[in-house]
């Protein structure tokens, strides 16, 4: 059917007199007439285009338009993929193109007198290809008149689409909202974009900025190469898509306020208040009888303290009764970098298929061409650790990570739970810089700060202190100090690097070994400061299987030509990278068979208890990991069962108030017998409260939730649901956090008949019997 755009003369502010047709039709009545007739309006091949997207990300529909015409297709949603084996090449099905599509690509998409221009047009393509089965040759993005690291803001939109000569900014704003807006984007808003698209590329003032644009022409590529480009597009895509639209932020109480800014207090690092062009805050106050709403946008943050720039009057005083951030927050460093070396391969700026790394890792079939490494003055790798003696897992790992063969140069240590993983690349390190080359240098990186702190705590205990870790300042700085003290000599904290090469080299004091989050290695100041001085050539990561693939792309892009070796050491079997819960199609290394078949098992496991360590061996992985623990009693692992323990919702958490009580209880007992421990739980809600409860009772309470020690006190939460325990490899890393003894705080019923009794949690409840069973006044607790 054919209709005018109603709102055109009210969303444009210099527009052409005659309205825009829009033809809006399915995929499946496209016709070679339809096209034609839309195509007789393309002066000179020029066609803006736009899309929209469902909730999963998958293209919906397109847009193409030109100055006085528009043609939007709507797609069906994508089946699931066929799965059966084609028996005669034994290849999976492909999804078959239509006639409609195939009308699209030869008429529009792969049309070589069709020059296509559109916003975010990388998105388009890969989707193109993901969705449809399609290729697109031609195409423009608009946006790539602007500088990479801006290109989501809102002004750099404005700019590819020529000011305010076109659209008024309130109106590019409405128009291009973001994916999660309330109402999705009509027929008419797709069509307006594409026409924004076409109207500015014929801006005379703008025609020379796109004549130079590189284009996008995925028609010329490799399926392999494209479908790897694709898959670390939309699962990027779809990673953002989870981030939430409004986060409560904790803040102290009071607020004060000068020259029409508000400066609030947070109290929660991870709610904390964080500046961004995308977001505005909400105070609810109250002040006297009125609880009046405050609205701004976080103009700065300095550590805890954060000065929101509001809009009207403020009043002189009040309480704050909450904070709110509404909207989704900026992409950080790493994945506004993640996208833009996808855009870049995508407009052939870049070719990954010369990077024998990505290659390595996404494309295994292809032939692949090493650079030398550092030679090294032994020819035969070297072990040197003074701080113990590794076994013989733990040696050979050192070995391969030695190791010169180009077999080793993509290296996966599969390290289960207190295997020795970081002394692993403790003696890693001491063994290059005793017996390798003067030239070799090392970054040791994790997915979290505190895996990194621990590294470097690891090497301080054997006494080697010649490395450096760098450290955001927004991390550090009045949140996380504390955990530092120790490592004070070697800290770089983000905003002490500054341009001066002379400057960073005293910083650096010719360092060798540097420690950093992979986050940091997108960081401009670590690329073109640090790096220059201390080049990446062998890079180990820890928390590898927590971290997904595609958030290598960055490194292996901006430090191409230094790199010589990467190490990846996790475990498959504990943390997964975040958002597989919700992405099952989200991969670390150690899901890729064909790596994971070379990876190397560190197989004997000295942290848990012998009780627990068996359990885990047997239940996870299969039998094959031993313990060597001095622990050899069957009260290191116990059950307390919380009599009336009920969950209970709380927000988008839950919580057991019961189970509050009995922790609250057993931390008065550790601490009156000078025991170190630390709480499990997995939901927030809980740990909070816990918290405070711990607070209240005068109980150690800062950083006495997570990670491992020596007694563990964990906290299930669910009586009914079993939520979090369906996950095991999470229950794993909640199950193997102690060193001395265990016990879990839930209900009899729940875990040995119950909906939790076919879990992991269920399975050790049973393996340990009735015996393991306590109850608040059990004297065993005090012998445990």
């Amino acid at each position: 059917m054919a209709h005018t755009i109603l709102s055109l003369q009210q969303n444009v502010y210099v527009a052409a007199h005659d309205p825009i047709v829009v033809d809006d039709i399915h995929e499946s009545i496209i016709s070679p007439a339809v096209l034609d007739r839309f195509l007789s309006s393309a002066q000179g091949g020029t066609v803006g285009m736009a899309a929209t997207y469902r909730s999963d990300c998958s293209l919906s529909s397109l847009a193409f338009a030109t100055l006085t015409c528009a043609l939007v297709v709507h797609f069906s949603a994508p089946k699931k993929p066929n799965r059966r084996k084609n028996k005669k090449k034994g290849q999976e099905q492909q999804p078959p193109i239509f006639r409609g599509r195939t009308l699209l690509r030869d008429r529009i998409l792969c049309n070589p007198g069709i020059q296509l221009y559109g916003y975010m047009m990388d998105r388009i393509s890969v989707s193109l290809f993901l969705d449809l089965s399609l290729r697109i040759n031609a195409a423009v993005d608009i946006l790539s008149v602007c500088p990479l690291d801006d290109r989501r803001s809102l002004q750099a939109l404005m700019n590819a689409l020529g000011d305010e000569d076109l659209l008024r900014k309130v109106n590019v704003k409405t128009l291009f909202a973001g994916r999660r807006r309330k109402n999705a984007p009509t027929a008419k808003d797709v069509a307006l974009q594409a026409w924004a698209a076409y109207r500015a590329v014929t801006l005379a003032r703008m025609a020379p900025k796109y004549a130079t644009l590189p284009r996008i022409a995925t028609d010329t590529m490799p399926d392999v190469y494209l479908s790897a480009l694709a898959k670390i597009s939309r699962d990027a895509e779809i990673i953002e898509s989870l981030k939430p639209t409004t986060v409560t932020n904790d803040v102290k109480e009071h607020f004060s306020h000068k020259g029409g800014n508000v400066t609030l207090e947070s109290t929660r690092f991870k709610t904390r208040i964080m500046t961004s062009r995308n977001q505005v805050i909400r105070i609810k106050a109250k002040v006297g009888d009125k609880q009046p709403t405050i609205v701004g946008q976080a103009k700065g943050v300095n550590g805890r303290h954060a000065q929101i720039g509001v809009k009207g009057p403020i009043p002189y005083s009040g309480v704050v009764l909450s904070v709110t951030t509404f909207g989704v927050a900026d992409l950080t460093p790493a994945e506004k970098s993640k996208e833009n070396v996808v855009l870049m391969a995508l407009q052939g700026l870049i070719t990954l298929l010369e990077f024998p790394f990505f290659c390595t890792i996404w494309v295994p079939s292809c032939s692949i061409s090493w650079p030398p490494l550092v030679q090294d003055i032994s020819t035969e790798p070297l072990v040197y650790y003074p701080g113990g003696t590794l076994n013989d897992s733990q040696d050979l790992a050192v070995q391969r990570i030695l190791s010169e063969a180009d077999k080793d140069r993509v290296l996966l240590i599969h390290g289960p739970p207190g295997t020795g993983k970081t002394t692993v690349i403790a003696a890693s390190v001491l063994s290059i810089l005793k017996y390798g080359s003067r030239k070799r240098t090392i970054w040791l990186v994790a997915h979290s700060n505190v895996a990194v702190k621990n590294i470097a705590e690891k090497l301080d205990k054997v006494e080697f202190r010649e490395f450096k870790l760098l450290v955001s300042i927004g991390f550090h700085f009045d949140w996380h100090e504390h955990l530092y003290k120790r490592l004070e000599h070697c800290v770089i904290r983000t905003d002490q690097f500054d341009e001066d090469p002379v400057g960073t080299s005293r910083l650096l004091l010719d360092t060798r070994v540097i420690l950093c989050t992979l986050g940091m290695l997108s960081n401009l100041r670590i690329i073109n400061e640090c790096a220059a001085q201390v080049p990446l050539q062998t890079i180990i990561f820890d928390e590898a299987s927590q971290i997904e693939v595609g958030d290598y792309l960055p490194v292996l892009h901006h430090f191409r030509k230094s790199l010589r070796k990467m190490v990846f050491i996790g475990d498959d079997k504990q943390l997964a990278p975040y958002g597989q819960d919700d992405i099952p199609q989200l991969q670390s290394l150690f899901e890729f068979p064909h790596l994971r078949k070379h990876a190397h098992f560190l197989d004997t496991q000295y942290r848990m208890p012998f009780v627990i360590g068996d359990f885990i061996s047997r239940n996870v992985y299969d039998h094959k990991l031993k313990t060597v623990h001095n622990i050899n009693t069957r009260i290191a692992c116990r059950f307390l069962d919380v009599k009336g323990g009920q969950e209970k919702k709380s927000g988008f958490s839950w919580m057991n108030e019961r189970e509050i009580i009995a922790i609250t209880k057993l931390a008065q007992l550790y601490v009156s017998q000078g025991k170190q421990y630390k709480i499990i739980t997995p939901y927030d809600a809980q740990r909070n409260a816990i918290e405070q409860q711990l607070q209240s009772e005068e109980l150690p309470w800062e950083d006495n939730t997570g990670n491992e020690e020596d007694h563990i006190i964990v906290s299930l939460v669910r009586s009914r649901g079993i939520g979090f325990l369906k996950n095991m490899r999470r229950t794993n890393v909640m199950l193997t956090r102690c060193k001395k003894s265990m016990i879990i705080c839930t209900t009899y019923d729940f875990v040995t008949t119950g909906d939790a009794a076919d879990t992991l949690v269920g399975k050790l409840a049973t393996a340990m019997g009735p015996t393991a069973w306590l109850t608040l006044s059990t004297r065993a607790i005090e012998h445990g």
